[in-house]
């Protein structure tokens, strides 16, 4: 039994159309493959920034003064590029040196770079950018890349914040309120003249007052005469004779504002009144007794200024005093609070 085909002929059939098909392919391929290596060879299309200027700086001598030179001893060219410091660059010829400046990139290149490689992180590859004319050692040229601008975003979360900011900004911060404190201190008084023993009291909230008495507990007594600095009685043009024993006298007293800084904190200054004299006794052969020597002596209006600190209970102060502006004083007190308001 034969049994027929549906297509007896079949071979004779196939054999144009595998003739066809050989033929495209050989067509095909080569551009395929060009594609291909194109497209694997080169960022070009996927760059989101290019070279927006290249040009010849002639009256820049940075690379003419300062010259780096490469392997061969020859001097370089500076291209300066005005881009972000991300940007990475390549030559076929190498780049000597990378300088980050201010606001631009300096690189220095061989002799004779026709071709640079541009890179950047985020936005691609521009391979192969090529001058418009070879490199020249000592010269100085500019290349400026234009870079893609960043996206702006709008947000309905910006009206929420600002309304939030508002609202912080009319919050009142009250200062915490201090109750009265009163102290009390002992001072002493380092002066040219001695010690001078002193008491001090100062009563204050966040403001508030301060006096300060304070002696050297000597007494100047009786002067029937006066004298200058170097001795003389008035109306004398000879020095009498002393004895060289003296008398001496220091007073002062002040009152005026005190402020806290701190609550452990606090300034205080004021004004008052103060007095420092001197006495030479006069020998028995001049009539005896003493004459203050207005030279030495000073009075008139004093003045004081210091800090007071608070140690819970415990006090300590420091000031400078001075009477008329000719004797100074340096006064430091210990003591304590004697009483406390409630707030």
């Amino acid at each position: 039994m034969k049994v027929k085909t549906l297509f007896p002929n079949h071979a004779a059939l196939w054999h144009p159309w595998k003739n066809w098909l050989t033929a495209l392919l050989a067509a095909w391929l080569p551009l395929l493959a060009a594609n291909a290596q194109a497209s694997h060879s080169t960022d070009s299309t996927t760059t989101r920034f290019k070279v927006s200027g290249f040009k010849v700086l002639p009256n820049d001598i940075s690379a003419f003064i300062t010259p780096v030179r490469d392997l061969n001893g020859d001097a370089c060219a500076l291209v300066k590029v005005v881009a972000q410091k991300e940007f990475a660059f390549s030559s076929p010829l190498g780049i000597v040196k990378r300088k980050n400046e201010v606001g631009e990139i300096w690189l220095y290149l061989p002799h004779g770079t026709k071709l640079l490689t541009i890179k950047h992180p985020r936005w691609g590859v521009l391979r192969d950018y090529r001058f418009s004319e070879p490199l020249e050692g000592r010269m100085a040229y500019e290349l400026k890349i234009e870079t893609p601008r960043p996206d702006v975003v709008h947000t309905r979360d910006t009206v929420f914040f600002t309304r939030t900011v508002t609202d912080t900004v009319i919050v009142d911060k009250h200062a915490p309120q201090l109750p009265w404190r009163m102290h009390g201190l002992l001072t002493v008084s380092l002066h040219e003249r001695g010690p001078s023993w002193g008491i001090m009291f100062a009563m204050l909230r966040r403001h508030g007052f301060f006096v300060h008495a304070q002696s050297d507990l000597r007494r100047l007594g009786t002067t029937p005469y006066t004298c200058d600095r170097e001795g003389f009685l008035p109306g004398s043009e000879i020095k009498p004779y002393y004895t060289g024993e003296t008398r001496r006298a220091t007073h002062a007293f002040t009152a005026g504002m005190a402020h806290h800084l701190r609550q452990w904190l606090a300034v205080f200054y004021g004004v008052g009144y103060g007095r420092s004299s001197l006495a030479w006794q006069l020998a028995d052969s001049e009539g005896g007794g003493y004459a203050l020597n207005d030279g030495l002596s000073c009075k008139g209006i004093a003045a004081e200024a210091g800090l007071l600190l608070s140690f819970k209970r415990f006090n300590l102060s420091a000031s400078t005093l001075t009477i008329a502006g000719k004797q100074w004083q340096a006064s430091i007190g210990v003591g304590f609070r004697i009483w406390k308001s409630k707030k």
